[in-house]
C-alpha cells in the first residue's frame, strides 16, 4: 500500500510540475510579463531586466524536476529539490492570496488562470504529496544506473530549453490566449444571454444629531428626511461575467473607435501589432513597409497598432521613411494579442487567420494571396510540433531501449 501511495505521489507531484514547467515554456514572453508584475509589485524593479531570463529558467526547471519525479531519475534530489520548491511557493501563494499584488499568480500560464486563493489551496493540496514523498525519501530508489540517469536529464533539458527558446524566436508553440488563430474577435467579446452580472453593495453613511450610522439599500431612512447624507461605499461581491476578450480596441487619431467595423470586415486585415514602435528595428521596418506597399497594391487594409503616442507615430514614420497608418491600443493588451514585438496578424469576418513573429514574416509574394498563405503558415507550424515531439520521444525511447537488465537495481 505505501509503495502504492510513493508511486501516485510521484506522479501526481511530477504531473503537476510538467503541466507547470510546458505551459510556460511554450510561451516564455509571457512568463517575462508576469516576472515583471512580481517585480512591480514587490518593488524589486532592478530585477525587471531579469524577467525573460527568469521565466525560461523556471519553465525549464519546472519540466525538469516534473519528469525526473515521474520517471523515478535521481529521486533522492529531485525529492528534496520539490520539496523545497512547494515549500517556497506555498508560502509566496498565501502572502499573495492576503495582500493581492498581482491578481494572477501565472502558475499555469495562460492555460489555466486561478485566483491567488486558489493557486493557495491548490499547493496545500500539492504540497501534501510532496511532503509524503519527502518523509518517505528513504524507501524511493532509482532503478538506472547514473549514466542512464545524466543522459536522461540532459535530453529532458536540452527538449524542453529548445521549445523555450523556439517559442521565444518566433511564436508560442500553443496559444493558449483568446487572439490565437482560429478565434472569432466579436465573440470573444461578447456577453451569453444569461451571463451573471457583476454584484454589488452600496453602504450609506447618514448623520442626525450629532450621531453617525451605516446603512445599506434595505434599511435606508428614506421617510427620514432629518438624516444627512455624508458618504457611501461600494463594495464588490461577486465579479459577475468577464468575456475573455474585454479591451480590445483600435482607436484611429481621426475617425476614434473603429473596432467594430474592422472586425466586419469579410476582406483580409493586416495589423502589425507594437505596443512600443521605438522597439521596431530599421530592418523590420524595412519589411513592413515592404508588405504595407504589396497590401495597398493588393487593396487590403494594413494598419499599425500601438501605445506609442500620436507624435511619436508620426516620428517613425518620417525616421523610417514609411507611410504607416497607425491605430493605438492598450499596451497590456497588445502584448497579449502577439508575442512579438512587432508582430503581424491577419483577420478575415473578425477572425484570426494568420500570426508572424517578426523572425517569419511572410515575403510580398504571399501577402498577394493572404488567406493561402495563413493557411501554409498553420501546417508549417503543426510539422514542427509534430517534429518536435517525435524528437524527444525518440530520445527517451532510445535511452531505455539500450537500457539493459543490468541496469535495474534487483532489490526494488
Amino acid at each position: 500500500m505505501w509503495n502504492l501511495l510513493r508511486f501516485f505521489s510521484r506522479i501526481f507531484v511530477g504531473s503537476t510540475f510538467v503541466f507547470s514547467g510546458f505551459v510556460k515554456a511554450v510561451d516564455p514572453v509571457g512568463g517575462a510579463v508576469k516576472f515583471h508584475d512580481y517585480f512591480q509589485a514587490f518593488s524589486l524593479d532592478w530585477l525587471i531586466p531579469l524577467a525573460l531570463p527568469a521565466a525560461i529558467v523556471l519553465a525549464v526547471f519546472e519540466f525538469l524536476i516534473g519528469t525526473l519525479l515521474i520517471f523515478n531519475i535521481f529521486p533522492k534530489p529531485t525529492i528534496r529539490v520539490a520539496f523545497g520548491f512547494m515549500v517556497f511557493f506555498t508560502v509566496l501563494a498565501f502572502v499573495l492570496a492576503l495582500f493581492n499584488p498581482v491578481s494572477d499568480c501565472g502558475c499555469f500560464g495562460d492555460a489555466i488562470i486561478l485566483t491567488n486563493w486558489q493557486t493557495f489551496w491548490k499547493n496545500i493540496v500539492i504540497m501534501l504529496f510532496a511532503t509524503f514523498l519527502f518523509v518517505s525519501i528513504k524507501q524511493i530508489k532509482s532503478p538506472y544506473t547514473a549514466s542512464i540517469q545524466l543522459i536522461f536529464s540532459i535530453t529532458v533539458l536540452v527538449y524542453i530549453a529548445g521549445i523555450s527558446i523556439y517559442s521565444y524566436r518566433h511564436l508560442p508553440l500553443i496559444d493558449f490566449r483568446p487572439y490565437s488563430i482560429g478565434s472569432n474577435l466579436p465573440e470573444g467579446m461578447s456577453y451569453p444571454d444569461n451571463a451573471p452580472q457583476p454584484k454589488y453593495k452600496t453602504s450609506f453613511i447618514l448623520e442626525k444629531n450629532g450621531e453617525t450610522k451605516e446603512f445599506n439599500e434595505e434599511n435606508y431612512p428614506y421617510e427620514d428626511t432629518t438624516w444627512v447624507f455624508v458618504d457611501s461605499r461600494t463594495e464588490l461581491i461577486s465579479q459577475g461575467y468577464t468575456p475573455p476578450i474585454h479591451d480590445f480596441v483600435l482607436q484611429h487619431p481621426e475617425n476614434g473607435n473603429i473596432t467594430d467595423q474592422l472586425m466586419e470586415m469579410s476582406n483580409p486585415l493586416f495589423l502589425v501589432i507594437s505596443p512600443d514602435i521605438s522597439k521596431i528595428r530599421n530592418k523590420q521596418a524595412i519589411d513592413l513597409a515592404q508588405l504595407n506597399q504589396t497590401a495597398q497594391n493588393q487593396e487590403i487594409p494594413f494598419y499599425v497598432v500601438t501605445s506609442s503616442t500620436i507624435s511619436r507615430s508620426e516620428e517613425f514614420n518620417n525616421q523610417h521613411k514609411t507611410n504607416f497608418e497607425f491605430l493605438q491600443g492598450d499596451e497590456t493588451n497588445l502584448k497579449t494579442i502577439i508575442r512579438s514585438n512587432p508582430g503581424l496578424i491577419l483577420i478575415a469576418n473578425g477572425t484570426v487567420i494568420g500570426k508572424w513573429h517578426y523572425n517569419d514574416l511572410p515575403d510580398t509574394k504571399e501577402i498577394r494571396h493572404p488567406l493561402s498563405s495563413a493557411i501554409k503558415q498553420q501546417q508549417k507550424n503543426r510539422t514542427r510540433m509534430i517534429l518536435l515531439g517525435h524528437a524527444f520521444f525518440i530520445a527517451l525511447l532510445s535511452i531505455f531501449i539500450l537500457k539493459s537488465r543490468k541496469t535495474i537495481n534487483k532489490n526494488q
